[in-house]
């Protein structure tokens, strides 16, 4: 229990509907992370990563032409993955490298776009095996830097909202 847990409780009660939104949907993530863990450690490692999301802005859109298509799309700008590695330089400075932010978002959008497992969801990792161990490590960092982020954003949006 976090020694100041009565103050985050009163900073929350005292965010604006939308930033209480945010953080409600934030933290619905962070709990299904958690509960997911016992059965898919990718289910779980999506869940973090939308625990994040739920605290970004959406970039601007506007359309592009692509050549290659011959024809006009959407593009959002930042997009997902800037706007995902943003917010831990912006909340958790210092704590995970940006290369490294990058690849969680890498291995989060394999997952979730149908493309990739986790090692251990192949159940080919009994025993040393280092591509799983580092995907074990990427998921302990994201967990431990996405609480530590979101900590601190609640303490920024109290000190915005008084």
């Amino acid at each position: 229990v976090p020694a100041d847990l009565d103050q985050s409780i009163w900073t929350y009660l005292q965010l604006p509907d939308d930033l209480r939104f945010k953080f409600d949907l934030g933290a619905y993530w962070m709990d299904m992370a958690s509960k997911q863990w016992n059965d898919s450690f990718s289910a779980s490692f999506s869940s973090l990563v939308s625990a994040v999301e739920a605290f970004t802005e959406r970039g601007a859109i506007h359309t592009v032409y692509c050549s290659s298509c011959s024809s006009n799309s959407s593009h959002e700008s930042p997009g997902a993955t800037e706007r995902f590695r943003d917010f831990f330089e912006k909340f958790a400075p210092g704590e995970v490298a940006r290369a490294r932010r990058s690849e969680m978002y890498k291995l989060r959008s394999k997952i979730s776009h149908g493309g990739d497992l986790m090692q251990i969801d192949r159940a080919r990792s009994f025993g040393w095996d280092p591509p799983g161990w580092n995907e074990d490590q990427l998921h302990r960092e994201l967990w431990s830097v996405t609480r530590f982020a979101i900590r601190n954003w609640l303490k920024r949006a109290g000190e915005v909202a008084r």
